[in-house]
């Protein structure tokens, strides 16, 4: 039988394909399990917003169309961000969007420099296109180590990234730092800020999409829909940057990136966010400190976290035994090794008795693997 492996580029031998969190479904009949509890993919246990949800329905009869473009979307970005509508360029969640601008900006070559463990896509995309890249290790609270970020820029670096909150570990860098290390990177390099927890972040927390505007150097800030929001089923994301920039970056990005259905949901949940976001972010919050105290009550020792989830650090051994003793619970939480960490496990922070029993089947869990 012919090879077909030699048809393709040689640079995929390096990428290893995303591996999506465990669905319910899935180890519902492979667990014979009746009742599962997904905390492994940092979805909001919130439905979309009522405004998302009617206009979907409304919407829905016209999909045998193409979608209008993006424009709609775009000026109500334009005006939520309070940025011109030529700054904003709409995506199918942010992980198109990453690919999108490696492929616009990355030759051969080139280097993209990111913290590790980290968000994988920017790892995948990079060597997508051919590039290098330098993984910097994070502070010990999990956030991006600015000072060894700039440490490790040379010539050959085209794109940094700044994963803030990070994902997996879920600490974020401190605004007046970020803006900092911005002003001090060479001229030679893109700083693309990937903020997709970023509703999350308490008051004072950094904000890339107005550090973009203000900064006068070239910054692609990152945002989506998925999380906060609770669009994640839908996929659509969108960054910020000067229009230079965005213009570039529409010759690369597919026609009818954001579908429809996206589009519409999206405008209506940042119509709907003044009365129904606060609540589902303070909800977060506080089941995020309970659940870490939780945590600690077990003797774990989670890291910070300014994100929906918490990160602790078992051991590569342990963290196997205890993320199969929590399926089988019907638990499901998610390994971190997709990301770099394969001794931590990353839980996401759901409702109250999701969490209770997160915390309640990790204590038999870890019992079992001690």
């Amino acid at each position: 039988m012919t090879d077909a492996s030699r048809f393709f580029r040689a640079a995929l031998a390096n990428v290893q394909p995303y591996v999506a969190g465990r669905p319910a479904s899935d180890v519902r009949r492979e667990l014979g399990l009746e009742q599962v509890v997904k905390l492994g993919s940092n979805e909001t246990p919130f439905a979309p917003m009522p405004g998302a949800l009617r206009a979907i329905n409304e919407h829905a009869a016209r999909v045998r169309g193409y979608p209008e473009g993006d424009w709609a979307l775009r000026e109500a970005l334009s005006n939520h961000l309070d940025v011109p509508a030529d700054w904003v360029l709409t995506g199918n969640g942010v992980d198109s969007l990453i690919k999108v601008l490696c492929a616009s900006v990355l030759e051969p070559g080139d280097r993209l420099l990111m913290g590790w463990p980290s968000f994988i896509s920017w790892r995948q995309a990079a060597l997508l296109a051919g590039s290098y890249v330098t993984q910097v290790p994070l502070a010990v609270d999990g956030a991006y180590d600015l000072d060894r970020m700039l440490a490790a820029v040379d010539q050959q670096t085209k794109i940094v990234v700044v994963v803030s909150p990070n994902n997996p570990t879920g600490a974020a860098v401190g605004s007046s730092a970020l803006a900092a290390f911005a002003a001090a990177l060479p001229e030679h390099v893109l700083l693309a800020i990937d903020e997709a927890y970023w509703e999350y972040l308490p008051e004072g927390g950094h904000d890339a999409v107005a550090l973009a505007r203000a900064s006068g150097r070239p910054i692609v800030a990152m945002r989506t829909f998925s999380k906060a929001y609770a669009l994640a089923g839908l996929r659509v994301g969108y960054l910020v940057a000067q229009p230079e920039i965005v213009r570039e970056l529409t010759r690369v990005r597919n026609a009818f990136d954001v579908n429809a259905l996206a589009q519409v949901a999206a405008i209506a949940s940042l119509a709907d966010g003044a009365e129904h976001l606060a609540p589902r972010v303070d909800l977060a919050r506080t089941e995020r400190a309970r659940v870490a105290d939780g945590l600690r009550a077990l003797g774990l020792s989670p890291l910070p976290s300014d994100a929906n989830f918490l990160f602790i650090d078992l051991g590569v051994e342990r963290a196997a035994l205890v993320n199969a003793a929590l399926l089988a619970r019907g638990v499901i939480v998610r390994p971190a090794g997709p990301f770099g960490a394969p001794e931590a496990l990353r839980f996401t922070i759901g409702w109250p008795d999701e969490n209770q029993r997160l915390l309640d089947a990790l204590a038999e869990a870890l019992a079992e693997s001690a």
